[in-house]
């Protein structure tokens, strides 16, 4: 290995523990082992590249664009720019959806909702680095600190939208195909990838001032979707079953099971829709379950949601 490349890869390692360690923080309920996390970053990210890279490479060979790999617009119209946005945003979103559901069959412990967000954004990551080491060997080290700042968290945000498909699928709808149920997330993810592809390609065939508002507008929407991303990573945070009843997602004060608020640090303790606080106060349950585990009670005739954690109230 030559020195520069070893240079790559280090800066490439840093910049990934960095944006893996920020993810981590809101794995604070049932926390996955680093282990766990890395062989899923690396593992899901070289699965879904390499898929990916065969697919790319064979339409843009198909359609005579293997300049575009490398983001050269010169002389493609706007159309086959929109064709290999869409291609693009299809083949990296499935692959890394595909990789991320069967990397962690075998590797990842997907035991609460939040976990699914994580290896979604994980898988992202490590597709996003791999990429990283490409671009750097072509162009140079110096295009790694933009790399960091900006299309990898974007991947990682574009996977943030079919992640959170993916916990519905396994906990909301789980007898259903998770294929159909992840379906829409996947194609919005998709469709995201294929504007954010587009727009930045487009900057480069018009003139300073309208290629900058092209730049500008894809920041903006990155910036929209890394916040919808924090708020749904939060949301499942507070879906944890491992979470006691009145138990704050936030700072893991144990209030009453009826509160509505932590007496603690203020945070809001709103209803959820995967796990709800069995009327018994004693443990919280599956929406969709029959029975509580823990007194017995038939939930299939308890009465509405409560205001702790969506639990249902019990008749009086």
């Amino acid at each position: 290995m030559s020195l520069n490349l070893a240079l790559t890869c280090a800066a490439v390692a840093l910049g990934t523990g960095l944006w893996l360690g920020l993810l981590r923080r809101y794995d604070r309920i049932e926390t996955e082992s680093v282990t766990d996390l890395l062989q899923v970053v690396l593992l899901g990210g070289v699965a879904s590249m390499a898929v990916a890279a065969l697919f790319n490479e064979g339409f843009v060979r198909a359609l005579g664009l293997e300049t575009l790999l490398t983001g050269g617009v010169g002389g493609v119209g706007w159309g086959e720019l929109v064709a290999f946005s869409l291609f693009i945003g299809v083949s990296e979103e499935v692959s890394k959806a595909v990789s991320t559901i069967y990397v962690t069959r075998r590797w990842g412990d997907l035991d609460e909702p939040v976990d699914a967000m994580i290896y979604a954004m994980s898988v992202g990551l490590g597709f996003a680095a791999l990429e990283s080491v490409f671009y750097a060997t072509r162009f140079g080290n110096e295009v790694l600190l933009m790399r960091f700042l900006w299309p990898v968290p974007a991947h990682m945000a574009y996977a943030s939208v079919w992640g959170y498909g993916l916990a519905k699928a396994r906990y909301v709808f789980p007898e259903r195909n998770r294929a159909r149920v992840m379906g829409p997330s996947v194609a919005l993810g998709t469709g995201v990838h294929a504007a954010a592809n587009f727009l930045l390609l487009l900057q480069s065939t018009l003139p300073a001032l309208w290629g900058t508002a092209a730049a500008l507008l894809s920041l903006g929407a990155l910036f929209v979707l890394a916040y919808v991303a924090h708020y749904h990573l939060r949301e499942l945070v507070a879906e944890s079953p491992f979470l006691d009843p009145g138990e704050c997602p936030e700072c893991r004060h144990r209030n009453p099971p009826q509160a509505r608020r932590c007496t603690r640090c203020g945070a809001s303790l709103k209803q959820t829709s995967m796990f709800t606080t069995c009327p018994c106060g004693q443990i919280r349950v599956p929406v969709r379950a029959d029975e509580c585990p823990r007194c017995g009670l038939d939930l299939r005739g308890a009465q509405g949601p409560s205001p702790q954690h969506g639990a249902r109230s019990s008749a009086s």
